[in-house]
């Protein structure tokens, strides 16, 4: 049987380890690590997976530029097609993103109602105005962001 002075000691000796234990901070560094490990994981993903986002859509803006280029100078829509589909192919790999060229007229702006390129236009604008339309269309797949569908569309006015 147990006399009260050895309880005493063994509540003292435990107390006495609880303080040395709480004063330790010998692992706190790892349960640190441990803890914050996966954020910053997490964190630096997807800075990736943005920084590789916008960077597809800079392919696709280039993309539609350099054709909006070639559409200024020749005025032709294959060349402007093959353009496109050219610089996306170099910036993107080969076929992951589409593209569309039309031609289409009115006696107005972008926004009127479309007409036949052969039409005469009457009021104060006799002359059918000629646009070019040009469409890309691209699907991003992300790692962690929901994926993106880039649909820009740019308008040229030729005349």
């Amino acid at each position: 049987m147990r006399t009260a002075r050895e309880n005493w000691d063994s509540s003292t000796r435990m107390r006495a380890f609880l303080r040395r234990f709480v004063r330790e901070s010998d692992g706190s560094s790892v349960v640190e690590f441990a803890l914050l490990a996966p954020v910053m994981l997490l964190m630096t993903l997807a800075t990736f997976d943005v920084g590789n986002s916008i960077s597809d859509r800079m392919a696709i803006d280039a993309a539609m530029r350099n054709g909006l280029q070639v559409a200024m100078v020749t005025g032709s829509l294959d060349d402007t097609l093959q353009m496109m589909e050219t610089t996306a192919e170099a910036e993107l790999g080969a076929d992951q993103a589409s593209f569309q060229v039309t031609q289409f007229c009115t006696c107005g702006t972008v926004t009127d109602t479309q007409v036949s390129c052969t039409n005469i236009c009457t009021g104060s604008e006799p002359m059918v105005n000629v646009f070019l339309q040009l469409d890309g269309q691209f699907h991003h797949n992300s790692w962690f962001m929901p994926d993106v569908q880039l649909n820009p569309t740019l308008f040229l006015q030729q005349r």
